[in-house]
């Protein structure tokens, strides 16, 4: 497929879904409204895509006209299946903030022109828990905005060590105008910023990354389930992968790198942008204590004092879902698995090595 017809389509399916049309019957399979709601959004997003390159002419003169955002940037990343979802929308549904919608998935050129024409015909729809692999539902729902990172990172398979003026420059201005749009703090899910947080921490005057961590063993499980029910190959890694690729032929052994990976990329990460500006958060102790990190949040990021015996009585406890989900005998050979590279290897993120 030649490469500008290859960029037209990975505007509304990523690149790193090797067999779109396998994808597509999954998902069909799957008889979850959230992806069969992400299917067709994909699918108006091509058919509307003239209108979106004609509004993108006015969403460029909002650019023109932004600076630099005035409200503190809340960014929440994190391996893949960390809980980075869930933790997004509770955020969303307790804190007053901002955030990209499913809409600006259709519109991805033009989505602040296109919220300020079509979000007034939008109903409110109250804002649920339910998702499938970060997709939420209807046009309200939240999104990731995968595609406006792309404009600034392009490939999101690959890490990148470096931005240039020009899209540092570019970057701010659409934050700073999508921002006057909402007149809130935007919150935004990415996970890959785990690997290049100090990328965009360089950017943005007032950043905060919000780092999500699971424990290690029912991750790589849920990696695992996530390589089926997506790509339908326990082979492809679902999401960034370990550069490093020891054993790439042994499924068991690539979803270990992969999580060990991403454990020592997060801490590198915190090392450089500082613990104040990067925290980690435990997905498990998340749940157990939802009410503990809102406060935090709302309180040093905003500025808004937020009174603990409130937000108890309206956040309880969540299950953090860890629960064998697998044959029990490949469930062990993870656990094994771990064990073992995690007291063998550890993984030097600043050479690129393996020592």
């Amino acid at each position: 497929m030649p490469k500008p017809i290859q960029d037209f389509f990975h505007r509304y399916v990523s690149a790193q879904f090797h067999d779109p049309f396998g994808l597509f019957l999954r998902l069909i399979r799957t008889g979850h409204p959230a992806a069969y709601f992400a299917m067709a959004t994909a699918g108006l997003g091509i058919a509307v895509t003239p209108l979106d390159m004609l509004l993108e002419v006015f969403e460029r003169r909002l650019y023109k006209n932004a600076s630099r955002p005035s409200k503190p940037l809340i960014f929440v990343c994190g391996a893949p299946r960390t809980g980075t979802t869930f933790f997004t929308q509770v955020l969303i549904n307790n804190l007053p903030v901002g955030y990209f919608n499913n809409l600006t998935s259709v519109f991805p050129r033009s989505p602040i022109i296109a919220n300020q024409i079509f979000g007034r015909f939008l109903s409110p729809k109250a804002l649920t828990y339910d998702s499938y692999y970060g997709k939420s539902l209807y046009f309200s729902g939240p999104n990731d905005a995968l595609y406006i990172w792309d404009r600034w990172f392009g490939d999101r398979a690959v890490i990148p060590t470096s931005l240039s003026d020009a899209d540092r420059e570019d970057m701010n201005r659409f934050f700073a105008a999508y921002e006057q749009f909402l007149q809130k703090p935007i919150i935004n899910k990415n996970n890959n910023l785990n690997t290049y947080a100090h990328l965009v921490a360089d950017v943005f005057e007032d950043v905060h990354f919000i780092c999500m961590t699971r424990d290690p063993l029912f991750l790589a499980q849920s990696l695992l389930k996530a390589r089926q029910d997506i790509h339908g190959n326990i082979h492809e890694p679902y999401g960034i992968d370990s550069p490093y690729h020891a054993h790439p032929e042994d499924y068991i052994e690539s979803l270990c790198e992969q999580v060990l990976f991403h454990e020592q990329v997060i801490r590198e990460q915190q090392r450089i942008v500082g613990e104040d500006r990067f925290w980690i958060v435990q997905y498990e102790e998340f749940c157990r204590h939802p009410e503990i990190i809102v406060k935090r949040v709302s309180e040093e990021i905003l500025g808004i004092p937020v009174s603990m015996d409130e937000l108890q009585a309206k956040l309880k406890p969540f299950s953090a879902s860890n629960t064998l989900r697998m044959d029990s005998e490949v469930f062990e050979a993870l656990k094994q698995t771990l064990e073992r590279m995690k007291n063998q290897n550890s993984l030097n993120i600043t050479s690129g090595e393996i020592v």
